[in-house]
């Protein structure tokens, strides 16, 4: 379904239990994979040595790769290629759920890789204009510049001639795509990297939004709220940009680096820059849609999240308070292959929600699929709520 019908559709009440429309689209033996997938996972000293073991194996040429393919790249992505990914995408369609493609690429080091993601991701965009499946595009600009640079330039040092050119060609990569991405009707979400990156791509994003973000959000700029200084960059983005003919795109995270964050902090003797507790963090990530809230008529905002009490307090916000028009500009998404019980319960009460859906080859995709395990294993109760779920769905599906 086309993104106009779907807002056609009024917001409802939205109920995260109902096992019937999480899980109407699964299989049993696809909900007994995630079951298993999940309990694995669950367990934070198997999760660690499992993903050890895989990054070996590969390394060694072992014959696990169909293993992978058939597990947990299965569950969490929707192919190697993004044509082989059409599948998924009509599938999520279907249960008016939108898709995010993220080519999992991870960070490149040479300049014949930055061009290598710059080129697929553009391919990715004639692909959503060829057959309109499609709306939302992920890049991490580390997969189209060097982090090295990012690193330089967060501290301050100045850039010799060679960089500068290659900083250059960086921005030229980002503006190809943000270009294509507005002269085909799509969005771009940029991620967000680790601290000591990011102060860079958020001026280099801010650009593009004020080069495209006209008419509509063409660019989002994703804002990690597990950060002590991120509510200050959101109110002062809003404040920089209020006489400015533009329309900022957020999309807000909980945050990816946590345990990264904090051991660099703590090697190399500076603050931390991220909430030491998870309620800070809870607290940081619900002003954030507060302030959105409070400027929907000049911004879009994505609230990317898979915490329960966040989805249900912006959809009752929305349900609320927000006029069709401002509705139309928050969007939800979560991971694919998590947190079903939202995306599919949001897109069934009429929310605009989309899943982020990874694609690659298997081998180059092993370095996100384990981040994504190790960052999950840390969510405190997640891999339980999502145990339990399958586990009521395999019990309902008995009697």
């Amino acid at each position: 379904m086309e993104r106009a019908a779907i807002l056609k559709l009024k917001a409802r009440y939205f109920n995260p239990k109902n096992l019937q429309v999480t899980f109407s689209s699964k299989r049993d033996n696809e909900l007994r994979l995630a079951h298993w997938m999940f309990r694995m996972m669950g367990k934070p000293a198997w999760a660690k040595a499992g993903g050890l073991a895989t990054r070996w194996a590969l390394r060694l040429g072992l014959p696990i790769q169909p293993l992978i393919r058939n597990t947990v790249y299965k569950h969490f992505c929707g192919g190697e290629t993004a044509q082989e990914a059409q599948q998924v995408i009509a599938k999520l369609r279907a249960s008016r759920v939108h898709t995010v493609l993220d080519y999992a690429a991870g960070s490149q080091k040479t300049e014949a890789g930055f061009d290598a993601v710059k080129e697929e991701i553009l391919h990715n965009i004639q692909l959503a204009r060829d057959t309109a499946a499609f709306s939302y595009i992920s890049l991490k600009l580390t997969g189209i510049g060097h982090k090295a640079i990012f690193r330089k330039m967060q501290e301050a040092g100045v850039l010799l001639q060679e960089e500068k050119q290659a900083l250059a060609r960086t921005e030229a990569r980002l503006d190809a795509i943000c270009k294509a991405v507005a002269e085909a009707g799509l969005t771009l979400y940029v991620d967000a990297e680790e601290s000591w990156l990011q102060d860079p791509i958020d001026a280099m994003v801010e650009r593009m939004m004020l080069r495209y973000n006209h008419q509509r959000a063409v660019v989002f700029n994703t804002l990690q709220m597990y950060r002590t200084d991120r509510l200050a960059y959101l109110q002062d983005c809003l404040e920089r940009f209020k006489k400015e003919p533009v329309i900022p795109g957020f999309k807000i995270v909980r945050g990816a680096y946590l345990a990264k964050e904090q051991l660099r902090a703590k090697e190399l003797g500076y603050p931390s820059p991220v909430f030491t507790s998870k309620s800070d963090t809870d607290h940081s990530y619900n002003q954030a849609i507060d302030i959105c809230l409070e400027n929907l008529d000049r911004i879009e905002l994505c609230a990317a999240t898979h915490n329960e009490f966040s989805t249900c307090y912006l959809a009752r916000r929305i349900r609320k308070e927000c006029t069709k028009q401002q509705r139309q500009r928050v969007h939800f998404a979560q991971l694919y292959g998590m947190s079903d019980n939202l995306t599919f319960n949001l897109a069934d009460a009429g929310y605009h929600v989309s899943k982020y859906l990874p694609y690659g080859k298997v081998a180059t995709a092993v370095p996100y699929l384990l981040r994504r395990a190790e960052e999950n294993t840390a969510i405190t109760g997640q891999m339980g709520r999502e145990i339990q779920l399958l586990e009521q769905e395999m019990q309902r599906r008995k009697h």
